[in-house]
């Protein structure tokens, strides 16, 4: 019997959570949802103490790359989180506000996936990351372009 894979995903949109958890659910995986840096700090555990009690447990992560302390410009950035989350060598999925944000990684533990997510292309692409991170392979050093580049609102024109 298989086990079952865990994801994390972080997003601050309860709605936009129930959803994405759900659809990932309906795929077999276990889901463990965290809604991001909240008030009244913005701060995560992770920078309080250094590490995430959430991502131990997990398989892969999914970040929304817009959570309440990028625009509050305050607290634990989403970028921050995500240098953490590589740093555990888990993959992970970005979910970008920016449509030009889609080559913003050089590491191959990271994909990022335009926000708001298609239910098809997100369950495809855990299902291939955890597939992938089934075989040994070298531990990636990821560059990454720093984030906090405005509200999504003020994207630059297509």
């Amino acid at each position: 019997m298989e086990e079952e894979q865990s994801v994390l995903l972080v997003e601050q949109d309860e709605q936009t959570s129930s959803r994405l958890a759900g659809w990932l659910e309906d795929a077999g995986y276990d889901v463990l949802v965290c809604p991001g840096p909240s008030a009244p700090d913005y701060r995560c555990v992770a920078s309080r103490r250094g590490s995430c009690p959430l991502v131990a447990p997990v398989d892969l992560v999914v970040l929304d790359l817009w959570l309440a302390g990028d625009a509050h410009m305050i607290g634990t950035s989403s970028g921050q989180l995500l240098d953490h989350y590589i740093a555990t060598g888990k993959p992970v999925i970005a979910l970008s506000h920016d449509r030009h944000g889609q080559h913003l990684f050089t590491s191959e533990d990271v994909v990022t996936l335009e926000w708001p997510a298609e239910r098809r292309e997100l369950v495809e692409t855990v299902r291939v990351l955890l597939r992938r991170d089934m075989e040994p392979r070298p531990r990636a050093i990821a560059r990454r372009v720093p984030h906090r580049t405005g509200s999504p609102s003020h994207r630059p024109p297509a």
